[in-house]
């Protein structure tokens, strides 16, 4: 009896953390702002399917522990991949909250702007690397 009240309060979660995750790419117009700004609006339905395929093939790899032994070019390759993800999330979610305007704005700092997106991308690499050479062997 337990084990099924497991599986149905993980079911359940995995649906509330799939819809806010879902939420979340909608409110930020995330698909959208990317087409437009890479001049293809006619893939939009292909981004759609591509960010809904690998959410469900690496949710299903995840739980099925399958593993693939391709290489570190490959593992190079979907790293970059999942950065850029990442990177396009982050500035998505900075660009509608505005956040780097009003921190420009309020520490008078119009002249540096090149200096903090420059610190902003280098802190995110440093610790990325940090993380996946050092941390995560």
């Amino acid at each position: 009896m337990l084990k099924y009240v497991a599986a149905f309060v993980g079911l359940a979660e995995g649906i509330v953390v799939g819809s806010a995750v879902v939420a979340f790419i909608t409110l930020l117009d995330i698909v959208p702002r990317l087409a437009q700004v890479t001049e293809t609006e006619n893939y939009i339905g292909f981004y759609e399917i591509v960010i809904i395929s690998s959410g469900t093939i690496v949710s299903w790899a995840w739980f099925s522990n399958v593993s693939l032994n391709a290489g570190k070019v490959i593992l190079a390759l979907v790293g970059l991949l999942m950065g850029v993800f990442v990177g396009l999330l982050a500035s998505a979610l900075t660009e509608v909250t505005n956040v780097i305007p009003v921190i420009i704005n309020r520490f008078q700092l119009h002249d540096y702007i090149r200096y903090v997106l420059g610190s902003l991308v280098t802190g995110k690499v440093v610790g990325s690397l940090i993380y996946w050479i050092l941390i995560n062997k």
